[in-house]
């Protein structure tokens, strides 16, 4: 089959860079595999759900947290986990927002929410197998990098 003739599923996703004090808010889920992966609070979009409203309702879930004043900060975009059985398009937008209320997640799969220190988050991050695994592709993280050096992209291909 002709690379260009492929039809692959759309993956699409919004997540929030919570700041306080110099601090990220990231929330903490069991894998599979049972390690623990730390990421930003957010997740997939529903059909027909724009980027923004799936931040806002994913940020409730995972953190408790009500989400206003959404402002853009990057676009990921492009082909993932090409050759594995989750091979798809990826679309993930990345926003900042003012926040209000209490940490208290609802999501079952959200075992910790904690702020972590701008210079520890990437220590967190734990890239590799499984490789079917989104969320370790270090291209992933590297937005979150560079927002937190103050030198976020509006746009990175995948």
């Amino acid at each position: 089959m002709s690379h260009l003739s492929r039809t692959l599923p759309i993956k699409r996703a919004a997540h929030v860079y919570l700041v306080r004090e110099e601090h990220l808010l990231l929330v903490e889920e069991r894998m599979d595999d049972g390690s623990i992966f730390y990421g930003l609070p957010g997740g997939k979009a529903y059909p027909g759900e724009s980027l923004a409203s799936a931040a806002v309702r994913q940020v409730a879930v995972e953190t408790g947290l009500t989400v206003t004043d959404l402002v853009f900060v990057s676009l990921l975009e492009g082909e993932m986990l090409t050759g594995t059985r989750n091979e798809c398009y990826a679309n993930f937008g990345r926003f900042t927002a003012t926040f209000s209320g209490d940490i208290a997640p609802t999501d079952p799969e959200v075992v910790g929410v904690k702020w972590v220190p701008f210079e520890q988050v990437e220590g967190l991050v734990r890239y590799g197998p499984p490789p079917e695994v989104e969320e370790r592709n270090p291209l992933i993280w590297v937005p979150t990098r560079d927002f937190l050096r103050g030198a976020a992209r509006t746009y990175y291909p995948i």
